[in-house]
């Protein structure tokens, strides 16, 4: 027992000299020095990054561990060590609400609904994934190369794999396909500026079973997008038979710059999609036609979700995820005060709180902030139903709201509050909102934002679950 003693001793001794080593007898003050670990948050010892690696027991994140850690924005990527995250499929995550029953993105080899990447060799050399050649920032598109091999015999098509059923051409017979011809290409051979869309069927002999409809490209829309429009309506097969009553097609083709040649030209193409619009019927947007030529830089007439210049819905959020609007919104509406072929949009304010009664509708952030130190006033068209109840939270207020959207965009917007006179309910009212020398919370004036990237409105008020019906139309800036 005594010897136990002894050593106790001794050890306290020893503890004693190494954690206060720099006691001072004169002044009797202590440093108490922490001895390194592999728990002290702090990279010493032997680790390779804090509290990690060496002869730690825990290993240091890596770009390849299969774990989203360290900085890491996911797994294995982003953060200040890792390559960035993809991009993701934005445009195919959209469509997938549609109801569309076809559609390829291109964003990647696998970005459609049922349409899928014929696994042979394909007749061109296509990339997917590819930067937008306009410079869109998160943008994915693909490249076709039209190839000079003449691999076969000058007609080098692109194929999608044969569907398991024929299309539906009784409702689905005309279709879309952004397309991006560069410029300085050579076109006065037999190469062209054309892109052709091909259905037919899977079998044998195919090239008697097939409906071709051919679009070239103009020449002043070479170096941008352009949207072809392919209607096929009353177009007749090889077989004799109009698109609309084809019902043996399984599989859809795409032809570039011309077929019967070997010359090369290079392309860009996104989202093929068929569609029931009207095309070359009269147009179901006239008001936002009419804005094309105004030299405005932003309008949005809500006759359907593409009706503005540079505004548009917010559909996808940045990680390429759907996007609900905070409001139930119906674009291309008929009027309620029954105009005839005069399209408007219906936001009921819904009562699920689903962004905590602070329900907005916003528009997709811009690639550059607004220009307010002109357009720092705007006007909208409104429409208040009337019978509804405002004796309540829910009021006829309509909020044009203008802020960045980063994070914590809340410190950062202006707000411009606008009350609809009960004697005006069951009419169209325009609403002027005024931003002049109105200062946002950031404590600058609207004409000095040099930041703001979004434009969002909020309908009958904000903190509050109310339901409520408005109709729009028409937002535009004024100088």
């Amino acid at each position: 027992m005594k010897n136990l003693v002894n050593i106790k001793i001794i050890l306290f001794a020893f503890m004693a000299i190494g954690l206060f080593s720099t006691m001072s007898c004169e002044d009797e003050k202590f440093d108490l020095t922490i001895l390194p670990t592999h728990y002290d948050g702090i990279q010493n010892l032997d680790e390779e990054g804090v509290d990690c690696g060496g002869s730690s027991p825990n290993a240091c994140p890596t770009c390849t561990d299969g774990i989203q850690n360290g900085d890491e924005t996911g797994v294995d990527c982003g953060g200040s060590n890792c390559e960035e995250c993809p991009i993701g499929t934005p445009r195919l995550d959209a469509l997938t609400s549609s109801g569309l029953p076809y559609y390829f993105t291109f964003e990647s080899d696998e970005a459609g609904l049922l349409l899928t990447t014929f696994s042979a060799n394909q007749g061109v050399d296509i990339s997917y994934g590819v930067e937008n050649p306009d410079g869109t920032a998160n943008d994915l598109v693909a490249q076709v190369i039209r190839p000079s091999d003449g691999r076969f015999g000058g007609f080098e098509d692109y194929k999608f794999s044969a569907l398991g059923a024929p299309l539906d051409f009784s409702v689905y017979h005309k279709w879309t396909l952004e397309v991006f011809i560069p410029t300085g290409q050579d076109f006065s051979g037999a190469l062209n500026p054309e892109v052709v869309l091909i259905f037919m069927d899977s079998n044998g002999n195919f090239w008697e079973r097939w409906t071709e409809i051919p679009i070239t490209v103009n020449e002043s829309d070479f170096g941008s997008w352009v949207t072809l429009e392919f209607d096929g309506t009353d177009v007749v097969g090889a077989n004799g038979v109009v698109m609309q009553d084809q019902t043996t097609y399984n599989t859809v083709g795409l032809r570039f710059g011309g077929g019967g040649h070997t010359e090369s030209g290079v392309f860009y193409i996104k989202d093929l999609i068929p569609t029931t619009e009207n095309f070359g019927g009269p147009s179901t947007t006239p008001r936002a036609d009419a804005l094309a030529g105004s030299g405005l830089p932003y309008y949005f007439t809500f006759e359907a979700d593409d009706a503005g210049l540079v505004l548009e819905p917010f559909t996808v959020n940045a990680d390429g995820s759907p996007y609900n609007q905070g409001v139930d919104i119906s674009y291309g509406v008929e009027n309620p005060d029954g105009t005839a072929n005069d399209l408007v949009a219906q936001v009921i304010r819904p009562d699920d709180g689903r962004f905590g009664g602070f329900e907005d509708y916003k528009f997709q952030t811009l690639g550059t902030p607004i220009d307010f130190s002109v357009y720092h006033k705007w006007t909208m068209d409104v429409y208040i139903p009337t019978g509804q109840d405002f004796s309540g939270a829910l009021n006829p207020e309509v909020v044009l709201i203008l802020m960045d959207y980063n994070a914590n965009f809340w410190e950062r917007w202006t707000e411009i509050p606008i009350t609809v006179d009960e004697a005006n309910f069951g009419s169209w009212v325009t609403l002027e909102f005024d931003g002049t020398g109105r200062v946002g919370n950031n404590g600058v004036v609207l004409e000095s934002q040099t930041t703001y990237t979004n434009i969002s409105i909020r309908f009958g008020g904000g903190g509050h679950t109310e339901t409520g019906t408005f109709y729009v139309k028409d937002l535009k800036p004024i100088e």
